[in-house]
């Protein structure tokens, strides 16, 4: 109360000199700057001091008139928002052309207004060091709809360590810096303060970099989409071919056409088919894994790989199983026995299961490699490489770059 009324009698003194700036500063006409000014203090008289401390720190935004700032510290005093008070004074601080006198009563009252804030320790921690400031803003979180606070900010040093005073109840603190992710944290500030508050700092990726992540992991699977394709066209055509042919060429004791020999060409022809599925596996999971580093948000483009990563890790599980199951049952179908319509329909349905395998283990491996390798890269907020095809004249390349 002592506090309250100091302020009351410090707010009927005459303004600091830099008052008697041109009220044109303020974008208002002066009789206009003038009533607002005159209502302000008059909400004061009458106990209005949230109204009061609203119309000042208005007053001050628009003219940065002092007074107009010691006011709305005043008033923000008299509301026991001792933290918003603080920030007020700090900033009168540095203005030029206050008088000793009025500096000291400041200075005077930041101190008287610090007794009634708690000590918060706040650390900011990067993977590297910070350059410059950061920006914090605080929100305070009232208990009731009345107990409106505007949002303050201050900057907190590259060495990352900063002690702020606030008021007990429920604070956020926030970063919106274009160098790092957003991060937002809450505090609950009790009567005997709160313990040291740590906010980890994410630099804010590169865009550029991501697409040429992209650009690598999709030139990767379109290549591999091609090449798979067509083997396995070829590998069908060849499957076809020898799997549908006469019987009667296929028969025992016959130098040319023996059934060893046709089972061989049988099971060169799937192996190649089996190699394409593979191929064309590993191009489409590169490219979906890839194509996840155009997700804008860190978080879910980390959640994205993994879902497509543990999807590779099961796809590549059941791909090998099916791929060994399709070799064995192959192996005992050719037996170098007659060459029968059933043991060819036989092996057809043995290929299937085979090349089905082949395929699930290619796709299986490109998703978890592709997504493995985003996070790997990505695991600090920002890809420790950098990979970029290039295309020339005679020949392509795949460049590196990053810190090793």
């Amino acid at each position: 109360m002592v506090c309250v009324l100091l302020v009351a009698l410090l707010l009927l003194a005459p303004p600091a000199p830099a008052a008697s700036a041109s009220p044109a500063a303020s974008g208002s006409a002066p009789s206009d700057v003038e009533a607002r000014r005159g209502r302000a203090r008059a909400a004061f008289e009458r106990g209005g001091y949230a109204e009061a401390a609203v119309d000042f720190e208005a007053l001050w935004r628009e003219g940065h008139v002092a007074s107009d700032l010691f006011n709305a510290a005043a008033s923000r005093i008299a509301l026991r928002h001792h933290t918003h008070a603080i920030a007020h004074l700090e900033a009168l601080l540095v203005q030029p052309g206050l008088t000793p006198v009025q500096r000291e009563e400041a200075a005077a009252l930041v101190r008287t207004a610090r007794t009634e804030t708690r000590p918060v320790a706040l650390e900011l921690r990067a993977p590297r060091q910070i350059e410059s400031a950061v920006t914090v803003t605080l929100s305070y979180r009232g208990t009731y709809a009345s107990d409106l606070r505007p949002d303050l900010t201050i900057a907190v040093p590259p060495e990352g360590r900063a002690t702020l005073a606030l008021d007990s109840g429920v604070w956020q603190l926030r970063i919106d810096d274009p160098r790092f992710e957003s991060v937002a944290q809450d505090v609950r500030v009790e009567a005997n303060g709160a313990g040291a508050q740590v906010l980890e700092l994410r630099p804010r990726q590169d865009a550029r970099t991501l697409r040429r992540f992209t650009l690598a992991w999709s030139g990767v699977g379109a290549v591999g989409v091609v090449v798979g394709a067509s083997l396995l066209g070829v590998g069908q055509g060849r499957w076809s071919t020898n799997l549908a042919g006469p019987i009667e060429r296929c028969q025992a004791g016959d130098p040319l056409y023996s059934v060893q020999a046709c089972e061989a060409a049988v099971a060169s022809a799937g192996t190649l088919r089996t190699a394409g599925a593979a191929v064309l596996g590993v191009g489409t999971g590169s490219l979906v894994g890839g194509l996840v580093a155009r997700v804008a948000e860190p978080r879910q483009r980390r959640v994205g790989w993994i879902v497509t990563a543990s999807l590779g890790g099961l796809m590549s599980i059941g791909g090998a199983v099916a791929l060994g199951l399709g070799a064995q049952r192959f192996d005992r179908a050719t037996d170098g026995m007659a060459w029968t319509n059933d043991e060819r329909r036989n092996i057809g349905q043995i290929g299937v299961t085979h090349t089905v395998g082949g395929a699930f283990l290619g796709l299986g491996g490109g998703l978890l490699a592709s997504s493995v390798t985003g996070l790997l890269l990505d695991r600090g907020g920002r890809f420790l490489v950098a990979a970029g095809p290039q295309v020339r004249l005679g020949g392509a390349s795949l460049v590196l770059e990053g810190r090793f």
